[in-house]
C-alpha cells in the first residue's frame, strides 16, 4: 500500500545520486511510498515494475542493483525472505501516526528504529509529533540539508567493465557479470592483475580444447576471483610444422637402371 512520505530540497543536489539515471533516481522516491513504517520493503523487482513503472520498459534489477552499490538501499535475506532497508529512513521520514507497524524482518546488522519521541523522526502509533507526516514546511524540522549523510564517492569503475568485456574469451551472461563487477569494486591497479592473469589463461589446454566450451562464465570467473588462480607456465604458443616426406631429392640416384649412350644421355 502506497504511504505519504516528504520528499526534501537535498534530493536533488546530492552528489552521489546524480550518478545513477533518472528513471533510477525516480524508483527511489518510489520505494519510499513502497516502504512500511520501518523504511523496509520487500525485495520483489517485478512487483516494483508493476507498482511503479507500469508503462515504462526499464530494468529494476539492474536498478536496485546501482542504489544497493551506492549505498542507498541495503538489500539483505533472513532465511528466505528477501527485503530492502531505505538507509537513513528514520533520519529522512516522519511515517503517519497510524501507520502500521512492519512486518517484514529487520536487516541482523541493523539496530531497530527508535520510536520515543525527541529520539527519532518516527512517530509511535498512539504518539503525536508537532508536524504531520505530509508535512513539506520549511520549519517542521524534517527538511535537512543533504537527503543522505555526506560520504565518499564510491570507485567508480564503469569505465573498466566495457574493456574487461572486450577481452573475456567468453561472452555469455553479461548482467550477471556487471554485477559481480559493481561487487569487487575494480581499481585500476585490480583490473591490470586481471588482465595480466586472463592473457595467460586463455593459452592453458583447459581454456584453449574444445573450442572454449570449458571457460568459466565471466562471472563465474569474477565472483571466483579467479585470477588468483595459479596458472602453469606455458613452454611456448608456437606449433613446430611435421617433418615432411618429401626431402632426399638431391641425394636421388636418378640414373639408376638406365643405358649410358655416348652422346652422355641416358635410355631405358
Amino acid at each position: 500500500m502506497a504511504r505519504s512520505r516528504n520528499i526534501k530540497p537535498g534530493f536533488f543536489s546530492n552528489e552521489h545520486l546524480a550518478e545513477v539515471d533518472f528513471a533510477t533516481r525516480l524508483l527511489f522516491i518510489g520505494m519510499w511510498t513502497e516502504a512500511d513504517r520501518e523504511g523496509r520493503l520487500e525485495d520483489r523487482p517485478r512487483r516494483l515494475k508493476m507498482a511503479l513503472f507500469p508503462a515504462d520498459n526499464v530494468d529494476i534489477e539492474k536498478m536496485l542493483a546501482d542504489l544497493d552499490h551506492l549505498g542507498f538501499i541495503t538489500r539483505y535475506s533472513v532465511g528466505s525472505f528477501r527485503a530492502i532497508q531505505i538507509v537513513n529512513w528514520a533520519k529522512h521520514q516522519n511515517p503517519h501516526i497510524k501507520e502500521a507497524k512492519s512486518i517484514i524482518p529487520e536487516m541482523p546488522t541493523v539496530e531497530p528504529c527508535p520510536v520515543k519521541v525527541g529520539a527519532s523522526t518516527v512517530q509511535a502509533p498512539d504518539e503525536h509529533g508537532s508536524f504531520p507526516a505530509d508535512s513539506l514546511s520549511s520549519n517542521s524540522g524534517f527538511l535537512i540539508p543533504d537527503s543522505l549523510p555526506p560520504s565518499p564517492a564510491p570507485a567508480v569503475s564503469e569505465d573498466l567493465f566495457p574493456k574487461f568485456w572486450k577481452l573475456y574469451p567468453r561472452k555469455v551472461g553479461k548482467d550477471k557479470a556487471e554485477k559481480a563487477w559493481a561487487k569487487l569494486k575494480v581499481t585500476p591497479a585490480l583490473y591490470d592483475l586481471m588482465i595480466e592473469a586472463l592473457a595467460k589463461q586463455v593459452l592453458t589446454p583447459e581454456w584453449a580444447k574444445d573450442k572454449g566450451q570449458f571457460i568459466p562464465h565471466p562471472s563465474t570467473w569474477l565472483n571466483g576471483k579467479r585470477w588468483e588462480d595459479e596458472i602453469p607456465d606455458i613452454a611456448s604458443n608456437v606449433h613446430q610444422f611435421p617433418q615432411s616426406r618429401h626431402t632426399g631429392f638431391a641425394d636421388r640416384d636418378y640414373t639408376a637402371g638406365l643405358i649410358a649412350r655416348e652422346d652422355g644421355t641416358y635410355a631405358f
